[in-house]
């Protein structure tokens, strides 16, 4: 589909709340209520989004468009045998440093092999697109996804950046050495930049299993493009210093314990141990937590799969945070027309 028309097929939506509004919500029931408001939200995000991110590629703007018009239809997720299409949604709190997110994520997966051994079942290949936004940076970006045996997940994914210029976002450091926890980060209020960047991230996921224990791990390789000349910048996500033209390796190891309720509750739980390292500035970040992961197989209206998730404990090593408490709480689900 050209990027023209499908902007015309957005129009036409447009179009079609104007009409009659008052006299079609009089007959609509609560799902239909909650999709015409779920057109109307992301159509706006849509026309705010595609002027400041300025991404350039004609397939990634049509992926933008596509998740953020979800709720009118024009992403449908789905399952058909092997393949299905979805569209996840997560909103996420922190605390230490305070935050706030909202990320979407829109895939197709193709399971193309099954086998009676459980090393060789359920392979598949993925592909799709992200969004993230929050008060310090938007995010766009595309993935490409394969597990090529059943303990093993290869990832490659490309993210377009837009800083806002607050919150502490392309704040430049003249040395690796100045502190930038949060008194800092107050005290040079207003001295933040807004600009583009990009990340360029490898993932390898291992896991195994021993009936109802899982051990996961995680690890990131990733690139990170930081517009002007620094020399330094806080990246947000990790809240270390890079330099403009950094790498950031990270590694998380779960030890997790599955129960399920039998009502179509499952939880899982356990420990976590999270190693960031930043290449050029050497700084690390460590932290040991516990996580839990709850989803449920009843639907909420139109959310399938509903699911909370928490993630606390201490800072072992950070220059600005040495064992203090943090916390993360996220809450989500996935939407299937």
């Amino acid at each position: 589909m050209e990027i023209a028309s499908s902007l015309s097929l957005l129009a036409k939506t447009q179009a079609f709340l104007r009409v009659s509004y008052s006299e079609r919500m009089m007959d609509m029931n609560l799902e239909q209520l909650f999709s015409l408001y779920g057109r109307i939200y992301f159509v706006a995000r849509y026309n705010q989004f595609k002027d400041s991110l300025m991404i350039q590629s004609r397939i990634t703007k049509l992926l933008l468009m596509l998740m953020l018009c979800a709720g009118s239809g024009l992403v449908a997720a789905d399952d058909h045998g092997d393949r299905a299409s979805k569209l996840e949604l997560d909103l996420v709190g922190l605390y230490n440093p305070l935050g706030i997110s909202l990320a979407a994520r829109s895939y197709f997966r193709n399971t193309y092999h099954h086998d009676d051994a459980p090393l060789w079942d359920g392979l598949y290949w993925q592909a799709g697109g992200q969004l993230a936004t929050n008060p310090a940076y938007q995010r766009a970006g595309l993935h490409l996804e394969w597990m090529p045996i059943a303990v093993m997940q290869l990832r490659a994914q490309y993210d377009r950046y837009y800083f806002t210029g607050s919150n502490g976002t392309l704040l430049a450091f003249d040395s690796s050495d100045q502190a930038y926890g949060d008194n800092e980060i107050k005290a040079r209020q207003g001295q933040e930049q807004s600009g583009y960047g990009n990340r360029y991230l490898a993932n390898l996921t291992l896991r195994a299993r021993l009936g109802n224990i899982i051990l996961r791990n995680v690890s990131d390789v990733a690139k990170y493009e930081f517009p002007g000349a620094g020399p330094y910048y806080l990246e947000r996500e990790y809240e270390l210093l890079m330099a403009s033209n950094d790498y950031i390796f990270s590694n998380q190891t779960y030890l997790l314990f599955e129960h399920n309720n039998g009502q179509g509750r499952t939880t899982w739980f356990g420990p976590y141990y999270d190693y960031v390292r930043v290449r050029e500035t050497g700084l690390v970040r460590e932290r040991l937590g516990l996580t839990v992961y709850q989803e449920h197989a009843k639907a909420i209206g139109m959310l399938q799969k509903p699911r909370w998730y928490l993630q606390s404990g201490v800072y072992l090593t950070e220059r600005n945070r040495q064992d203090e408490f943090y916390l993360v709480l996220g809450i989500g689900g996935d939407l299937e027309f």
